[in-house]
Formats: C-alpha cells, sequence, structure tokens
C-alpha cells in the first residue's frame, strides 16, 4: 500500500471509499468474488470511527451462542428489534434481512481472519422489551498482534486515551466490561494487562502504543491484513470530492488533487461508499441536527465531514434521518471530546440541569442521552450543557473519564485534569461547585439530598434508575439495596458540563435491503451501493445494544457487495 499522489485515471471493477470496518469488508468481499477493488482514505490514517470504537458487533442468533449457553431465535430476535425500532422509520422486512444476514457475514469475518465471540455478559439495552437477551448478542473482535502489521501499524487509528487502562494499555471488550464494573476480578486483569505492556521492551523503545490490539483497533488490524493478503490497492490521502453519473448509473468518483486539481477515476462494476457520517461538518451539523451543537462534542474521526453524502444529493440520491446521531454524553477536556459510557450508571452521582434539578435517569443507554439533552422533540435549550456531580467516595472508587480512581491515581497526580483546561472542577462544598459551575445551588443540595434518600432505600422514585440489568451492568454491585445509587455527602465534590456528544451520525444516503443506493423516487441507482454511517441507518433512532453501529454497517457492505456482484453477472 502507498500513499498517492498519481492524477492516474486508470479504472477497476469496483472503488470503494473510506477505510473502516465496512469499507475495508466490503472491498474483501468483492475481491473474493473475483472483481478488482481500490480503496480511497481520505486521511493519512486508516480505520475512521471503526477504529476508535469499541469494535463490537450485534449479531442476533449467531453460530456462537450455543457454545456460550446462550438460547436466541429469529422470532426472539424480531420481536425484540421490531418494538424498540419505531415501525414508521424502518420495515418489518429490513429487520428480518438483518437478522438472517448478520450471523452470515460475522462468518464470513471469521473466514478471512476476523474471529468473533459472544460477549456472555453484555445485556441488550432495552431490557423490558420481548426477546431481549442478558448476553451473546455482542460479539468481541479476537485481540491481534499488531506486529503483524508491520509499518502501517502506524498507519492504524488509535483508541481514544479514555478507552485504555492507564490511558495507553488496551483490553478487550470482556475484559475492560469487567474492569469498568468493578467486578471481582478486574484488578487482576488490569495488573496482567499492565504487566505485558511493559514486558514488550522492543514496542516500549519504539513508542507508547500498546502493540496488542484490541476492540476497534482488533477489528480495522484483522481487516486490513486480509486486505494486504488479497493484494488490493489502498491509498490514503485521497479525498473524494463527487460521484460520477452517466445517465442512470454511477461509474465513478472524483477526487480532489489538491491545488484545485481534481480527476476522475472509473469503475466498470459499481462504486460503494462507506465514508463514515458527516459528525465533524460545521454546516451539515447546524441544518440538520438539534441545536446547540459543535463538531467538538463529536468522539468521531476527523475526516467525517460528510463528503459523500453532499456528493450524492448533487446526484439526486434520497437522504433520511439527517436529524439523528449516535448519540452520547461527552465533558470536554481542553478540546477533546470524552465519552462517558460507563460512569453514568455507578452510584453517588447526579446528573443535573442549570437549575440543578435532576430530569433523568442518569444510567440509560448512551444513545438516549440525545432525546434526555434536547427533548424527544429536540427543542428543549435549557439542559446543554447539563452537569454531572459526584463526591470523594465515587472518585475514591470508579474511574472517570479515563482518569483512573483516586484509590490508584490521586488527584495530585492529576493536575491537569481539574481546573481551566482540564476535565472536572473540584470544591469543598456543593454550594461552591454549584458555583463554579454556574448551577442554581439550592437546587443541587435538593437533588443531593433527594438521591441520598433514593440510595438509603435503593428505589428512585423518580426515574427508576437502577431498576433492570442495563443499568445494573456498569453499577457496583457490592453497593446495596440498589448498584446504582449512593448518597453525595463526602467532600471534596467534582463535577463536569456534559454536551450531547455523539460517536457519529445516522443519517445519510437511502439504501434498500441489498445496501443499493436509492434516488429521490425510491429506485435504485445502478452502479452505487453504501453502507455505515453514510447511510441513514437501518437501525432507525433507536441502538438496541453495544455494536449495532458495526452490526449493521458491516452486514449492508456484506449484502452490498454480494449483490453488486449478482447484479454484474447478470
Amino acid at each position: 500500500m502507498t500513499h498517492a499522489n498519481e492524477t492516474s485515471t486508470s479504472d477497476v471493477d469496483v472503488i470503494v471509499v473510506g477505510s473502516g470496518a465496512a469499507a475495508l469488508a466490503a472491498a474483501c468481499r468483492v475481491h473474493d468474488l473475483g472483481a478488482s477493488v481500490r480503496i480511497l482514505e481520505k486521511t493519512d490514517m486508516i480505520g475512521g470511527n471503526s477504529a476508535t470504537s469499541g469494535g463490537g458487533i450485534w449479531v442476533p442468533n449467531n453460530e456462537r451462542l450455543a457454545a456460550a449457553g446462550i438460547e436466541d431465535s429469529e422470532d426472539d430476535a424480531f420481536s425484540y428489534l421490531r418494538t424498540v425500532i419505531p415501525r414508521e422509520q424502518i420495515s418489518d422486512e429490513t429487520i428480518r434481512t438483518y437478522i438472517d444476514s448478520a450471523p452470515k457475514m460475522i462468518e464470513y469475518l471469521r473466514e478471512i481472519g476476523v474471529p468473533y465471540e459472544p460477549v456472555q455478559h453484555y445485556p441488550d439495552y432495552y431490557p423490558s422489551i420481548p426477546g431481549w437477551k442478558p448476553g451473546g448478542r455482542t460479539m468481541d473482535c479476537a485481540p491481534l498482534d499488531g506486529r503483524k502489521l508491520g509499518d502501517d501499524l502506524h498507519r492504524l487509528r488509535q483508541m481514544p486515551h479514555a478507552s485504555k487502562a492507564f490511558g495507553r494499555i488496551n483490553l478487550s471488550i470482556t475484559e475492560v466490561s469487567k474492569v469498568q464494573a468493578v467486578a471481582p476480578g478486574w484488578q487482576k486483569i488490569a495488573g496482567k494487562a499492565l504487566v505485558r505492556y511493559a514486558a514488550d521492551i522492543a514496542g516500549r523503545l519504539k513508542g507508547k502504543r500498546d502493540r496488542r490490539l484490541c476492540m476497534g483497533e482488533a477489528l480495522i488490524g484483522r481487516l486490513l491484513l486480509a486486505v494486504k493478503e488479497r493484494g488490493i490497492n489502498l491509498q490514503t490521502n485521497m479525498p473524494v470530492a463527487g460521484l460520477i453519473r452517466d445517465a442512470d448509473r454511477v461509474t465513478g468518483v472524483i477526487v480532489d488533487g489538491g491545488g484545485g486539481r481534481r480527476h476522475k477515476l472509473t469503475a466498470r462494476r459499481g462504486v460503494i461508499v462507506a465514508s463514515g457520517g458527516f459528525e465533524k461538518s460545521n454546516n451539515l451539523r447546524r441544518d440538520s441536527l438539534a441545536n446547540p451543537t459543535k463538531p467538538e462534542w463529536s468522539a468521531g474521526s476527523p475526516g467525517n465531514t460528510g463528503d459523500l453524502i453532499e456528493a450524492g444529493r448533487e446526484v439526486g440520491v434520497a437522504t433520511g434521518l439527517m436529524h439523528e446521531a449516535w448519540w452520547a454524553p461527552v465533558v470536554m477536556w481542553g478540546d477533546r471530546p470524552v465519552v462517558l459510557f460507563f460512569e453514568k450508571s455507578k452510584p453517588g452521582m447526579v446528573m443535573v440541569n442549570r437549575a440543578g434539578q435532576r430530569f433523568m435517569n442518569e444510567a440509560i443507554t448512551y444513545n438516549s442521552y440525545g432525546k434526555c439533552l434536547y427533548g424527544e422533540g429536540y427543542d428543549i435549550k435549557d439542559r446543554v450543557p447539563a452537569f454531572i456531580i459526584f463526591d470523594r467516595t465515587y472518585r475514591e472508587n470508579y474511574m472517570f473519564g479515563g482518569l483512573l480512581q483516586a484509590s490508584m491515581s490521586p488527584d495530585w497526580m492529576n493536575a491537569g485534569a481539574f481546573g481551566r483546561g482540564g476535565m472536572l472542577h473540584k470544591a469543598p462544598t456543593l454550594r461552591a461547585l454549584a458555583a463554579k459551575l454556574g448551577i442554581d445551588a439550592d437546587g443541587l443540595e435538593a437533588s443531593a439530598a433527594r438521591m441520598g434518600e433514593f440510595a438509603r432505600t435503593g428505589v428512585d422514585e423518580d426515574f427508576g434508575r437502577g431498576s433492570d440489568e442495563h443499568d445494573q451492568q456498569y453499577g457496583d454491585a457490592d453497593v446495596s439495596p440498589n448498584p446504582c445509587l449512593g448518597p453525595i455527602v463526602k467532600p471534596p465534590f467534582y463535577g463536569a458540563a456534559v454536551y450531547p456528544g455523539d460517536i457519529g451520525t445516522k443519517g445519510g444516503l437511502v439504501i434498500d435491503n441489498n445496501g443499493q443506493v436509492l434516488d429521490d423516487t425510491g429506485t435504485p441507482i445502478p452502479g452505487l451501493f453504501a453502507a455505515g454511517n453514510t447511510t441513514a441507518s437501518i437501525m432507525g433512532d433507536k441502538y438496541p445494544g453495544a455494536g449495532c453501529t458495526l452490526g449493521p454497517a458491516l452486514t449492508m457492505a456484506f449484502r452490498g457487495s454480494n449483490r453488486l456482484m449478482q447484479t454484474n453477472a447478470a
């Protein structure tokens, strides 16, 4: 693989735009079905959001469930998804297509060197829904020895600091779920990872990067190996500025060569777009998402500015769900967003508005934070930002935004995490903290007192926090009567502004059940396929379980690749 600066217009069978999981998997699939392939990546790094993600894939009724002691069926999966996803957004046929195809996709990944196994105790996100399962549908990618990638290891986009143990050590989903949940044995897992990392002397001489790749890094690393084994041409620094449509068919792309230079690359059989969403675009966010909104609040890849969504619109492609994102609460550490995945379930914290009042179940799915902060109609303004508040007991016992618990890493060791430019504010009293954050002090004290009463009884009478298995997944099993509820009484107190961030947008090009892009009349456009966050998500505005971003992305890439080759064969 080489960095590209040529202006050639030589053609191939298929052009794939993007280098995330859907793009790399699609490239491998069309190659295995007989096509010549060229992959174009906009940035100088490979992997997009997939590399920085948890790498989990949500696959109902997968073949590995039985070995994990979990029962599932197509009917259970359909009942669950059909109840969670609004009917007016996604059809029965699309849901059944996903349920049928995702297990086939995951086995194809295994065949090409990307093995996944079920995470036994990682529950679906909506426990009260028929067909819900307590684990197994979310699957974890096998770790990879990064040395196998050679120099390409340093071209692989890294997971964020907050997703790594001690800010630099990789853990698998299975491992990190135990560490974040403070489950029995978590210290042993963390200690073993630290020893392994330190023992890689050759790696440490080269830098801080952990060469044991896990989660999203393992997924992209393994797919990248599959791409290299097939001799597929992957070129970075190749921003695609447009699609070429001749009559009714897409026949290639227009590449921005810089300095005003553009050139055409043709594709004999078709183009597969898997280039991410628009989370880093000021204009598309402002015009599409609820306001206020900022690209800085997004944990998405810096190259995701919706270029191919706008290019699709220019050639008559239909778009949908443009007002939706894969929402997630974030706090800012300087100019860097830190996503709160697990912290919000721990006992001893509350989320409040500027009046100091709670307005939600803090342990709810991170995707649900969008409508909690903006309101169901995306029209509430006084919760942006909201504020997360906790006390010394929380800080002593639990990680926060990648900051190790104070029992392992005291405040004095992390001076940069506090105050101006840091992630947290700290004060000796709740009233003093309220003053620093601009919150009504009386309201905050009242909310903290009410939470103390709920912690004593074990029942959150206002929002039901800790009442189901999803909430309890990342609570503290040693805390009773409710693992998600604790008093907020021990100084010093800590707080931070919380924004409606995201891990990517979920609106874009409308596709059919074969991954073929549709025009404004609902007609498939020959030669154009898409998958992932470039498309309107087949999960609608919901997030049924961990891996429901990558699961649909990879499944539609798999189906689209099959369809593209079948269409051309016909």
